[in-house]
């Protein structure tokens, strides 16, 4: 029986950057693919600037009109955008963002699909102009990670961590502005989550 993988996400999601036009997913896909022929379809269900809770009230319409046996859940840095040189955050309090976490998985619980949710890969900081008027800072992505995989883990959904490894990287090689993963990027990225499924046995 074919089973179908979807991914709720953002511009990284979507491959915004890969110079390929493939992005993570669809890279994720062909090795999928080459290891399992036909036994898979993939549904990307990306959007650029999707934040928590675009991604929450799309997932309502989503899952309910397909089918998934996997869906992967791989978005928030748009929730993280701050003004310049401020310490309030332009978008969602933390409350705000804890809600709709919640209010997303449980909502996929009430599916037959298996649920993956993945950390945030960190921002390159300097990499943002005297002139950008909205930032991102490793800070808030390091405590959004802690705050996603608690919730995960008191729902007892896995959550991928890969931040570790991601900040040790050499980060101006493998991304094209200070969010977005350029070709190599995306393709470290499909190469790591699906290790991650073989291992957890989901592929």
């Amino acid at each position: 029986m074919v089973k179908n993988i979807g991914l709720i996400g953002d511009s990284i999601g979507h491959g915004f950057f890969d110079e390929t036009d493939l992005g993570w997913f669809s890279r994720l896909g062909k090795l999928i693919l080459s290891k399992h022929g036909g036994d898979y379809v993939f549904n990307n269900m990306s959007y650029s600037g999707d934040n928590i809770a675009d991604a929450t009230n799309r997932s309502f319409f989503e899952t309910s009109t397909r089918q998934f046996d996997l869906i992967i859940i791989s978005i928030g840095i748009n929730d993280l955008r701050r003004r310049k040189d401020s310490d309030l955050q332009l978008d969602f309090s933390e409350g705000a963002r804890v809600m709709y976490w919640n209010k997303l998985l449980d909502k996929l619980s009430t599916t037959q699909a298996s649920v993956i949710v993945t950390d945030l890969i960190p921002v390159i900081e300097d990499r943002y102009s005297e002139q950008a008027s909205l930032i991102r800072r490793n800070s808030d992505v390091e405590r959004y990670n802690e705050i996603i995989k608690n919730i995960c883990e008191q729902k007892n959904i896995l959550f991928f961590s890969r931040y570790e490894s991601w900040i040790n990287r050499n980060l101006k090689e493998l991304y094209k502005d200070a969010t977005h993963p350029n070709a190599n990027g995306h393709q470290i990225m499909a190469e790591e989550i699906y290790e991650y499924l073989q291992k957890k046995q989901i592929i």
